[in-house]
């Protein structure tokens, strides 16, 4: 594999984690917005179809964006092992940067679930 091909990799597993989290952010923001607005229009069983399709999304979206992760990391090893430099910023930011976006995912959809519970209980 050419070291063309390897970085258009590395690029196109950042990209693909980038719109996923962009994509979480909207549908949290609509599922958020859609409680608040109209919780006391929404039935039970509706309810419970809205908050478990994003449980079930937040759970995809998660597992793909650890995919994606671990694609870019091998092809980081793929460079290393052709003597190229992986990547452009020092190895504790990209570390950084992964983990924290992993713990936005799950902490915000935990908090999400957790606020939506809590105002549908409330009405």
């Amino acid at each position: 594999m050419g070291v063309d091909l390897i970085y258009e990799s590395i690029y196109s597993g950042l990209a693909l984690m980038d719109s996923q989290l962009q994509i979480w952010t909207t549908f949290t923001f609509a599922l958020l917005v859609a409680v608040h607005v109209g919780g006391d229009r929404i039935t039970k069983s509706i309810f419970r179809l809205g908050v478990g399709l994003y449980a079930l999304y937040a759970a995809v979206l998660i597992l793909r964006n650890l995919s994606a992760t671990f694609q870019v990391l091998h092809y980081q090893e793929l460079l290393v092992a052709q003597g190229m430099e992986p990547w452009p910023v020092p190895g504790p930011v990209g570390v950084s940067i992964g983990i924290g976006t992993f713990a936005l995912l799950v902490g915000g959809t935990i908090a999400t679930m957790w606020f939506v519970r809590a105002t549908y209980r409330s009405l």
